[in-house]
């Protein structure tokens, strides 16, 4: 039976709030502290086994405990839109890896680096702007100027795939009550890949439930080539 597995969680809201009830009833994982409005500290010193550092409360938070962080263990970060700082990405290169979790976009981790590549982004949710419209279309280096917070998403991908300035992004604020919508287009030379997803605005956390799947399957022997 392996010791189980100490992770640190930042941010106890709709997110971290599940999955700090998730962990406390798995025995493979051993909630160390929980770093919230409340208080809560990394160690100075890393685990005596390799540690899990879950990031649930946004870029802001990346940006504030992401170095510390990462000098305890591997971190999981829902704060992509941190990392449009090109300084701060320098900063949080090492010792341990750093996994972005907004995995809705298909193609940038099936393509090789260096792999000529575009991506077009399209989102929607109610309540972005004062009126529903189209907010925004352009780089994604001009939206996270203006739109910093709804962008994670579309960092990630860009990140993991053609690089910043080779993507570009649409957000549009639907009616009250629409859901959430994230379509996309990954093209290299040769093939397109597309993806749409639309999250309910009610029920469990989407990226709450990713995170909760990531923890269960962490050490299956048999994953997807691009997990």
């Amino acid at each position: 039976m392996r010791a189980p597995v100490p992770v640190i969680l930042i941010g106890r809201g709709r997110i971290g709030g599940a999955v700090a009830d998730w962990l406390g009833g798995n025995p493979r994982y051993r909630l160390v502290d929980v770093i919230g409005r409340r208080g809560g500290q990394i160690p100075a010193a890393p685990p005596d086994i390799p540690g899990l550092v879950l990031e649930t409360a946004g870029p802001g938070a990346l940006a504030d405990w992401g170095e510390r962080a990462l000098a305890w263990g591997e971190v999981w970060s829902v704060g992509a839109a941190a990392l449009l700082d090109a300084g701060l990405r320098a900063r949080l290169q090492g010792p341990h890896p750093l996994r972005l979790f907004t995995p809705w976009i298909s193609g940038p981790a099936l393509a090789p680096p260096g792999t000529p590549a575009t991506l077009h982004i399209e989102q929607s949710a109610p309540g972005l702007a004062p009126a529903p419209g189209l907010m925004f279309d352009g780089p994604l280096t001009e939206a996270a100027r203006r739109f910093p917070h709804h962008l994670n998403t579309a960092t990630a991908a860009a990140l993991a795939g053609p690089g910043l300035a080779a993507t570009r992004v649409a957000l549009h604020c639907s009616p009250p009550g629409g859901a959430h919508v994230i379509r996309a287009r990954f093209s290299m030379p040769g093939q397109s890949i597309l993806t749409e997803v639309t999250f309910p605005g009610d029920g469990p956390h989407p990226v709450a439930q990713a995170l909760i799947a990531a923890l269960a399957r962490r050490d299956d022997w048999l994953r997807l080539g691009a997990g």
